[in-house]
């Protein structure tokens, strides 16, 4: 018979159809062309634009916006001892803290999902909360704490325990803080790979007679090498782009990072913005080597340690170790989250700070204050406009490059996707003295406005979105949309009717974890900010930096009961929060 009769006869008509679904899609494609090259142009703009800036200003020497002459003294200045010093003490501290956040977050995990620990949901909400919560409110929280004259020394002396001292302002003290502040994040990114794992490896080497420990070393971190080394990386990229906790803590203990020194060489005379630009390439250059680490070891583990599911795995009884690891889960969750609440509750309730704690005269002004301020309340307004409204922008652009670079792939589609990884290794003090080179010269007036900002957090946190969209459109089949192409629609209809549907629970994902990224990001703004743009991150800092105790603290727990607020309102809001 031949083959173009009955052997195909039923599938010719399905064969027929698509080849006229995808006649009338091709009729389209002029559309989807056009919006190609705007995002591709947008992204283009936001990421290459503050680097560019940064090569030109790290060339001048001159302050953004004055003339001045071309020069490689900035660059030559990084070899001076100062610079150096300075780098090899921000590789230390940031090589320390993720070697201690790695050891204790692999080990949080490990109890929580595969030993009989009673309280996995509670604990893994505590932590994601941990997480949540503002770097810079946390450095301020434990110098309320462990400064020299904080509720530990005051504790002590009383105590009439002299011998004894803490002192939070050291290298110490910042990795200190560090640690507990990235281990939630290598909870969140380790409890994945756990929970996906095959269980019959671990079954087997039970069977066999193999002891927790033995399986431990020989089978569970083998097969989670991959995950281990890029959450590694990614927290070491944290770390090295930390602003707010070696800032508060390291000026005061002359511990300088390069952050700190990309912040003091911007805001305090004499200032030297081409220096800092430099410094702000080769932070950004660390920070982007350790990305494209990352993003090799993601692509190369996704084929050897899951099934696809997770299967049922006997857990591990802990017996006699159970209260104490209760007690030490207790008593991280205690200083990391429970304990500078509290003391920040106490230090916003207080008139002044006594040799006694207990001797504090407490008052309501610091609300009072933040309830009558118009600077408070506008700071407020704005950081509701950036966080909500810049969110949904971050969305939006962020769906369309995942649809672009995951769907369509059209020419250029990896470079898209570079471009919009790019700024996510550059540090976000770096991107803010980009941005602030940027527009001194653009003829864009941007400069003091909240689009700024905007545009400097999508730029910042755009990857968020169009990696969680982006993993929700792989999993989706192409023949849905194939199936609303042959009942007429469009591909632009067909995504809105049959892809986005689908992917809400991605998006509400993706604008949840934006809004809070917005929400407490400070480095990225503190250069940027203008009076009438003042978000309520850069208030809290700027009544820390006046020595306004008191107000900065009341301003945190504003913050804090925000962050709560908000986190509960967007998870009651996801596709069956409300049913369970």
């Amino acid at each position: 018979m031949d083959q173009g009769e009955n052997r195909i006869g039923v599938e010719a008509p399905a064969v027929r159809v698509r080849t006229s679904a995808v006649k009338r899609v091709a009729a389209h494609d002029g559309v989807l062309t056009g919006l190609y090259i705007v995002v591709f142009a947008i992204v283009a703009f936001l990421a290459l634009v503050p680097l560019a800036a940064l090569v030109i200003g790290s060339l001048r020497d001159t302050s953004p916006g004055m003339p001045g002459q071309w020069t490689l003294a900035n660059w030559a200045n990084l070899a001076s001892p100062g610079v150096v010093e300075t780098l090899l003490t921000t590789l230390e501290v940031a090589g320390l803290s993720t070697l201690f956040a790695m050891v204790m977050g692999t080990a949080l995990a490990l109890v929580i999902h595969r030993t009989d620990f009673r309280w996995p949901n509670t604990m893994t909400g505590l932590l994601g909360l941990s997480f949540y919560f503002p770097s810079f409110i946390l450095a301020m929280a434990w110098i309320v704490i462990g400064s020299p004259g904080g509720v530990i020394n005051d504790l002590l002396r009383l105590l009439n325990i002299e011998s004894v001292s803490v002192d939070i302002y050291s290298a110490g003290g910042i990795i200190f803080v560090m640690v507990l502040h990235q281990v939630p994040f290598v909870y969140l990114t380790i409890r994945g790979p756990i929970m996906g794992m095959d269980p019959s490896y671990e079954e087997a080497a039970r069977t066999a007679g193999a002891s927790p420990w033995r399986m431990l070393r020989s089978i569970t971190l083998p097969m989670l090498s991959y995950a281990l080394a890029s959450s590694a990386l990614l927290c070491l990229v944290l770390t090295l782009e930390q602003f707010g906790i070696p800032v508060l803590i390291g000026v005061p203990g002359h511990v300088t990072v390069l952050a700190t020194q990309i912040y003091l060489l911007c805001r305090f005379p004499p200032t030297a913005y081409g220096l800092a630009a430099a410094i702000g390439l080769t932070l950004a250059a660390i920070t982007g080597i350790a990305i494209l680490l990352q993003r090799r070891l993601a692509r190369g583990g996704r084929s050897v340690v899951t099934t696809g599911k997770a299967g049922k795995i006997t857990p591990i009884p802990l017996g006699a170790w159970r209260w104490p690891v209760n007690l030490i889960c207790g008593f991280y969750i205690a200083v990391s989250l429970v304990l500078p609440g509290l003391i920040l509750l106490y230090t916003s309730l207080i008139k002044f700070f006594t040799a006694n704690p207990f001797d504090a005269a407490f008052t309501f002004r610091n609300y009072l204050y933040v309830w009558n301020s118009e600077e408070t309340q506008q700071a407020i307004v704005n950081t509701v406009i950036v966080s909500g409204g810049g969110a949904l922008v971050g969305v939006v652009l962020g769906i369309a490059c995942s649809y672009f670079t995951v769907r369509l792939r059209p020419t250029g589609y990896r470079v898209l996707d570079a471009l919009v990884m790019l700024p996510f290794g550059v540090p976000g003090i770096v991107l803010g003295l980009g941005l602030l080179w940027a527009y001194a010269y653009l003829p864009l007036p941007l400069y003091g406005t909240l689009t700024l900002i905007v545009l400097a957090y999508v730029t910042r946190f755009l990857p968020y979105a169009t990696e969680t969209s982006g993993a929700r459109f792989v999993q989706l089949d192409r023949s849905l949309e194939e199936a609303a192409w042959t009942a007429g629609a469009s591909r632009l209809s067909g995504v809105w009717r049959i892809l986005m549907p689908l992917s809400l629970p991605s998006l509400q994902s993706s604008y949840f974890l934006l809004f809070m990224a917005f929400f407490r990001e400070i480095s990225a703004t503190i250069l940027i900010f203008t009076a009438s743009t003042s978000v309520l991150s850069v208030s809290i800092w700027s009544s820390f930096e006046q020595a306004n105790w008191g107000l900065a603290s009341a301003l945190s727990i504003l913050a804090m009961i925000l962050i709560v607020a908000m986190m509960s309102l967007l998870l009651w809001a996801m596709p069956g929060a409300r049913r369970r």
